[in-house]
């Protein structure tokens, strides 16, 4: 059970994070979104998050993939 303020937000459980983080990859991807338009900082997670899709997905992190998503398409 999380306990973080903001998980009702972000879908609640670990698997609903991790699930919605892999559609929002997965748009990325068939978007063809470039990581070299992005900030370093930015590419690096996108990157980390496709390497790795066994990660445990922080409410933080979905909603700045979220925002990683609005700011690219």
């Amino acid at each position: 059970m999380s306990y973080h303020p903001l998980a009702n937000d972000t879908g609640g459980t670990e698997e609903d994070r991790r699930n919605e983080a892999d559609r929002i990859l997965k748009i990325l991807v068939n978007n063809d979104v470039d990581v070299g338009v992005m900030s370093p900082r930015e590419s690096k997670f996108v990157e980390e998050m496709l390497d790795d899709q066994t990660v445990v997905i922080s409410p933080k992190q979905l909603f700045w993939l979220r925002d990683i998503k609005d700011k690219y398409l």
